[in-house]
């Protein structure tokens, strides 16, 4: 087994064929101790190359490979070989209802490719595929400015049609975007943060009909109760990016069940106490979202 580099969006690619187990999904709750992943998000793509033999002992093998799949977080990533397991032994199955008469003999080897996963740049206005009272959707339809108005709409707020551009006009220049070019990729936020003694954290989701897919794209690292805390969330649909402002973090991950929780922004997990998620807080920002 080793590592190899390749292409430039390639992270690592890897062929592991030293794990000795005949049953496919022991084989493959296996692999995941011989997968070395230390960033995220990113791309995975498995090749699994199998033995099928015949009563007679014949033997050819054969490759089942998945579509490279984004895997956003550390959490996400059971969901991803517990997927692989289902859509591998469907596969086996597939291949055994043909009548070749070759059953399945195990596992031989498993190509593993790692790819690197950028966001876009967040720009121009897009509409929300759901409803919620905690998140400001600025209209920005004729700039790639949504960044900057997402923050407007939280430091300077408005009672009424809090989605216009208009409102937001006048303290433009009271956001130092010095150096930063629009629309605003994610590698400048710091120096936002920065310039403007703010802390900013952005948030996703990768399907606006399912909440569990909301997850943390960029938390950060200043701690200053002297701070405007500014929580961002950002959507994609077809090529175009967008930032929304989310108003209040604990009201909007509470918006169906209307129980009050405290929200780790580092995990998105939710707390009843505020000092249940202090504690929780010194263990879990040790850890990349």
């Amino acid at each position: 087994m080793g590592p190899k580099k390749t292409f430039e969006d390639i992270i690592s690619e890897t062929t592991i064929d030293d794990i000795e187990e005949p049953d496919a999904t022991k084989y493959i709750n296996l692999l995941k101790d011989k997968i070395v992943i230390d960033q995220f998000p990113l791309k995975i793509k498995i090749i699994i190359t199998s033995e099928f033999k015949t009563i007679a002992f014949d033997r050819i093998e054969s490759h089942y490979s998945n579509p490279a799949k984004v895997v956003l977080t550390q959490n996400n990533l059971s969901k991803f070989y517990d997927d692989l397991i289902d859509k591998f032994k469907a596969w086996v199955d597939q291949f055994k209802e043909r009548g070749s008469g070759f059953d399945f003999n195990g596992i031989k080897s498993v190509q593993v490719k790692l790819y690197k996963y950028e966001y876009q740049r967040a720009s121009s206005y897009i509409p929300l595929q759901f409803k919620s009272k905690n998140i400001i959707n600025v209209q920005n339809k004729n700039d790639n400015k949504c960044f900057l108005w997402s923050i407007l709409a939280y430091l300077y707020p408005v009672v009424k049609n809090k989605q216009r551009v208009t409102n937001y006009k006048e303290y433009e220049d009271e956001i130092s975007m010095r150096g930063i070019e629009y629309p605003v990729a994610k590698e400048d936020i710091p120096k936002v943060e920065k310039q403007n003694n703010l802390i900013i954290n952005v948030f996703a989701l990768k399907d606006q009909t399912n909440k569990q897919t909301f997850h943390p794209i960029y938390v950060s690292n200043k701690e200053s109760e002297k701070c405007y805390v500014v929580d961002l969330l950002y959507i994609e649909n077809n090529g175009n990016a967008h930032y929304c402002l989310i108003k209040d973090l604990d009201s909007f991950m509470c918006d169906n069940n209307g129980h009050k929780q405290f929200t780790c922004r580092n995990c998105i997990q939710g707390f009843q106490r505020e000092e249940t998620l202090e504690k929780h807080k010194k263990i879990c920002y040790d850890y990349e979202p």
